[in-house]
C-alpha cells in the first residue's frame, strides 16, 4: 500500500539534493571540474527510497556502470565514484533490473559487479531498440546511456529514449537521468521541459535529475 505521505516527505527531502552544487553551462569540463561536480551516490539513494514507497517492482537502466566498484556500498570514494556505480544500487533494492549498454566493456564491468545479484540482467544492445521491445512496466528509468559531448545528438537521443518507454511506464513512475549539471541541463537538456508539459514533478535537477509522476 503506498503511503502518499510518506512519498510526499520523501520527494521534500530530494527537492534539497542539490544545494550547494557546481552547475557548468558548457560540457568541456577540466579533471578539476569533473570531481567538484556533485556525486551520483546520494541522488541513487533517494532515488531507491522513492521507488520503494512506490512499491515499484522494475527498475530499467539505459548506460550501466562503466567503473567497477572496489569499496562497501556505503562508501564513497570522489575519485572511484564521480561514475556512480548505478547498476550495483539498483540491484541492490531487489527489484527486476534491466540495465543495458552498446559499450561491450562496459557491460562486461557490470555483469562482474552484480554477480552476487539473481535480479539484475545486464545485456549488450541498443538502448532505443530494447526499449521499444521491453514488454514489462516500468517503476523506475534511469537515462544514463550517450555521453554529453559536444557535436553529438546525447540531447535528442534521451529524450527518444523517453519516448520509446513512455508507454510502458506505469501510471506512477519515476524518471531518474544522469549529468543534468552541465551544458544546460546535459542529458535532460530536450527531455526535461517535455517532462514538466506531460505532468512530472522535477524533485531535483543537479548532478541527477529525479521526476516523479503521481
Amino acid at each position: 500500500m503506498q503511503d502518499i505521505q510518506n512519498i510526499q516527505n520523501i520527494a521534500e527531502k530530494i527537492r534539497t539534493l542539490s544545494d550547494g552544487e557546481k552547475r557548468f553551462s558548457y560540457t568541456d569540463l577540466t579533471l578539476e571540474e569533473q570531481q567538484a561536480r556533485g556525486k551520483p551516490k546520494k541522488y541513487l539513494e533517494a532515488a531507491i527510497e522513492l521507488f520503494r514507497a512506490l512499491d515499484g517492482k522494475t527498475i530499467v537502466e539505459i548506460g550501466c556502470m562503466r567503473q567497477p566498484m572496489n569499496h562497501p556500498m556505503s562508501e564513497l570514494h570522489p575519485k572511484c565514484c564521480n561514475d556512480g556505480h548505478s547498476t550495483v544500487f539498483w540491484c541492490s533494492t531487489g527489484a527486476q533490473v534491466y540495465s543495458v549498454d552498446i559499450d561491450f566493456k562496459a557491460v562486461r564491468i557490470a555483469k562482474k559487479s552484480i554477480r552476487e545479484y539473481r535480479n539484475g540482467k545486464v545485456l549488450w544492445t541498443d538502448g532505443h531498440k530494447f526499449l521499444k521491445k521491453f514488454k514489462s512496466r516500468i517503476d523506475l528509468l534511469f537515462l544514463d546511456a550517450w555521453d554529453v559531448l559536444p557535436g553529438t545528438q546525447y540531447a535528442e537521443n534521451h529524450l527518444l529514449a523517453y519516448l520509446a518507454a513512455k508507454d510502458k511506464l506505469r501510471d506512477r513512475n519515476i524518471i531518474a537521468i544522469d549529468d543534468t549539471d552541465v551544458g544546460g541541463g546535459g542529458k535532460g537538456r530536450l527531455l526535461l521541459p517535455v517532462l514538466q508539459a506531460e505532468g512530472y514533478d522535477i524533485l531535483v535537477s543537479g548532478r541527477q535529475t529525479i521526476a516523479l509522476k503521481l
